[in-house]
């Protein structure tokens, strides 16, 4: 007697009409907005050790650093006033495959007075969600590698072709567990510049 309620409702459910479920159309801007990433910033636990990871193994140039006491940059950042906050920024411009090309900065900050608790993956996961990842382009991976091996970095992959034999790519984690992935690229040579008469 105890079956009949539920072929009842089995019944109900199989002879209603199927909603299908189509996506929200994303609202559509009045007008168009641009956005350049200009720099992205890492709070690391060690300046100095982050610095020479990004000029002495990548490339990057020193643009500036500073401590930073102004108290409404400390609200933006949410923390407390008492807390000690050096920032350096890095800039990367360099001539690849003939052209001038300009990466986004990259800006390191080192919070202390205690030192922050240090972000850590769930168990033994090589990516987690929410995770940054950097992609950067050099001219010269091998010694990219060579300097990245003397700073004892984390290599997580080493230097490996792609199909196709146009790049190769290392992966590495910076001091802080980033994960960046650095590709050379073998493009077409730069143009020789035209002798004057």
């Amino acid at each position: 007697m105890t079956r009949a309620p539920t072929f009842a409702l089995i019944a109900l459910f199989a002879a209603m009409p199927a909603v299908a479920q189509t996506p929200a159309a994303p609202p559509q801007p009045e007008q168009d907005i641009v956005s350049v990433m200009s720099r992205m910033t890492l709070v690391v636990r060690d300046l100095e050790a982050s610095k020479r990871f990004y000029t002495y193994a990548l490339g990057y140039q020193l643009a500036g650093e500073r401590l930073i006491d102004n108290p409404i940059v400390k609200v933006q950042m949410g923390i407390a006033q008492d807390r000690t906050m050096r920032f350096a920024i890095l800039r990367s411009s360099h001539v690849i495959a003939g052209e001038r090309r300009d990466g986004a900065g990259i800006g390191l900050i080192e919070i202390g007075n205690p030192p922050l608790p240090v972000m850590s993956r769930p168990g033994d996961a090589v990516l987690a969600a929410g995770e940054a990842m950097m992609a950067v382009r050099t001219t010269d991976i091998a010694l990219v590698h060579a300097r990245l091996r003397e700073l004892g970095a984390r290599i997580l992959l080493e230097p490996m072709k792609s199909p196709d034999g146009r790049e190769t790519e290392l992966v590495v984690h910076d001091p802080d567990g980033v994960r960046i992935h650095v590709v050379q690229r073998a493009d077409r040579p730069a143009p020789t510049p035209m002798q004057s008469k």
